[in-house]
């Protein structure tokens, strides 16, 4: 009773697709119109009540006594601030001034220290 092969299309496997694509897309148009009545539904509730000007001003104010956070900036004492500055060449175009190797050296070696004091601490 099997039919094997062929070498033309095969009509009936075409129509049991066919059909069963047709019953696939009656249904999702089923649930589109149960879904549409169900939102209406929802959307006749009663709108969340405005909130008064009144709570946003005493919300402002209290935002605005909250301490803020302390950032860590380090700033370089101003003996190697001067000791950076290189003397330019008189008779060449102005560049900016370029940090000595020593002032370089020192400042990586204090940020190292920073970030190993911050693994220490566990914030990294």
């Amino acid at each position: 009773n099997m039919k094997l092969g062929g070498l033309g299309p095969d009509y009936e496997t075409i129509k049991e697709k066919k059909e069963k694509l047709k019953l696939q897309k009656e249904y999702s148009r089923q649930i589109k119109e149960y879904n549409m009545r169900n939102i209406t539904v929802v959307q006749r509730l009663p709108a969340k009540p405005q909130v008064s000007s009144v709570s946003r001003q005493k919300a402002l104010e209290y935002a605005k006594k909250i301490p803020r956070p302390k950032t860590f900036i380090t700033k370089q004492p101003e003996q190697e601030v001067k000791e950076e500055v290189v003397p330019q060449a008189p008779a060449g175009p102005s560049l900016p001034p370029l940090p000595s190797l020593e002032s370089l050296w020192n400042r990586h070696q204090k940020e190292k220290e920073l970030v190993a004091a911050f693994k220490t601490l566990h914030i990294l």
